[in-house]
């Protein structure tokens, strides 16, 4: 039950600080997920792989996974409801008064200044995944892994291709060179 509770609080909290949309609480949930023991590094880089490329918002499926790896189906519903909870509540109050006073100097102003803040975010996450990326692989792997993120990179911006594309391919390309025995 201890855990239980424990798990609540901790994606509340994530919850709570998730400005800026799932890549913001990469390095909130990375920080205490990994100091905690419940989930290595490695785990955690194959985590976020797996909630950026399963249906549904990122965030809620890292917390289901992370609350089913510690306490089971229990566990993935609690972590779940924790996510969501904040976000929700806090919407629910900004939609009301952003719909009401959005032209106001104030709510622009407000709106303006966290722009910055959203951005420091999604780059410090994409620091740390990159880094926690390439800091297992080997030179052929680092190689290799760079290079699909650069076709899946083209394909998204450069060709407007739907990021799903990039996706199945990147995984069939993947899995090619691991049936090939190319990744280690």
């Amino acid at each position: 039950m201890h855990q239980l509770f424990t798990l609540f609080l901790l994606f509340l909290k994530i919850g709570a600080v998730m400005f800026g949309g799932h890549y913001a609480m990469i390095p909130i949930l990375r920080h205490d997920v990994i100091a905690r023991g419940w989930i290595g590094e490695k785990e955690f880089l194959d985590l976020w792989a797996i909630s950026e490329s399963t249906p549904g918002p990122t965030a809620l499926n890292a917390a289901t996974y992370v609350g089913y790896k510690i306490q089971g189906l229990p566990g993935a519903v609690v972590a779940t409801l924790g996510v969501v909870m904040v976000p929700f509540l806090v919407m629910l109050v900004v939609a009301a008064g952003v719909r009401k006073y959005y032209d106001h100097f104030v709510v622009q102003s407000v709106l303006y200044g966290l722009r910055g803040a959203i951005i420091a975010l999604v780059v410090s996450a994409l620091i740390s995944i990159v880094t926690g990326v390439y800091k297992e692989l080997n030179a052929w792997q680092a190689g290799t892994t760079g290079a699909i993120t650069i076709v899946a990179l083209l394909l998204v911006v450069f060709l407007k291709q739907n990021p799903l594309v990039a996706l199945g391919l990147s995984a069939l390309l993947g899995l090619g060179l691991g049936f090939l025995g190319l990744w280690g």
